[in-house]
């Protein structure tokens, strides 16, 4: 029996997650920026408010050049925090 939540990902989540990955392969800053825009035209679609909410900040994070061990640090936790939001929207826990 399998103990840990169902995490339903989204398009939007995965496509920050894609940028956060290419940002870290050191891609060139017009991929990343390309990445980014896809990124945010998924956004505008995504249902849960709060994972909205904090992927916005991700992509901001990201496009404003923001890097360091520290910005890593959050940007992994605030993807870990949307992802949770995720599950908990899909499991009936938010009504937003």
């Amino acid at each position: 029996m399998e103990t840990t939540p169902h995490r339903r990902i989204t398009e939007a989540w995965e496509l920050v997650a894609h940028a956060v990955d290419l940002r870290r392969r050191g891609v060139p800053h017009v991929t990343l920026l390309a990445a980014l825009d896809q990124a945010r035209r998924s956004l505008h679609h995504e249902p849960c408010r709060d994972a909205r909410r904090t992927l916005i900040w991700v992509a901001g994070a990201l496009e404003h050049g923001d890097a360091g061990p520290d910005t890593d640090a959050r940007v992994d936790a605030a993807l870990r925090v949307a992802a949770h939001d995720l599950a908990r929207s899909s499991s009936g826990g938010d009504a937003r």
